[in-house]
């Protein structure tokens, strides 16, 4: 029982400490380093099973909150393109997968699950009911969340200039 609040301890600090520092993810990525480093310390740190699966129920909740009436009005409108971006990132994905596991030997399924261009948090949680990698699949949406923090929104701006129609953006 001292290892589980330990560990929960931990995780509440790293995970408070990451959302303060408005990491992307950042109540999940502290949290993941803070029990990490612990781990490699020596911890130990522990969690029984039912908090894995307690886990996927609160991340079911906050999606299941995510859909209200005014998605389901709005959806005659958007139903279309929201499934022509599902396909097309979906094979993107797969093809992603699969190149990064010919050019790197990762393995095939811990690829696919880090190349998918979902909610990292979901992919995470996923992931978890087959046979993977997780701490690979968790590093490389980690890094993937990253990096297109800080590349998309300059590849919109680029978009916007070669294309002469600029993006208004909020406060100018």
């Amino acid at each position: 029982m001292y290892k589980v609040i330990f560990t929960i301890i931990v995780a509440l600090i790293g995970g408070f400490i990451g959302h303060h520092l408005k990491f992307p993810a950042g109540a999940m990525v502290g949290a993941m380093i803070f029990v990490g480093a612990a781990n490699i310390l020596g911890a130990k740190p522990q969690l029984p099973e039912t908090f894995n699966v307690l886990a996927q129920i609160i991340i079911g909740v906050f999606l299941g909150l995510s859909i209200t009436k005014e998605i389901l009005v709005n959806l005659k409108d958007y139903i279309v393109p929201s499934l022509l971006v599902v396909t097309l990132l979906a094979v993107f994905g797969v093809v992603t997968g699969f190149v990064v596991n010919k050019l790197t030997g990762i393995d095939l399924y811990t690829s696919l699950f880090g190349s998918v261009p979902g909610g990292m948090q979901e992919m995470v949680i996923l992931s978890q009911s087959y046979d993977v990698n997780h701490p690979a699949v968790m590093t490389i949406q980690t890094v993937r969340r990253v990096l297109i923090v800080v590349i998309y929104p300059l590849l919109v701006v680029f978009v916007s200039k070669f294309t002469g129609s600029h993006i208004q953006l909020p406060g100018k």
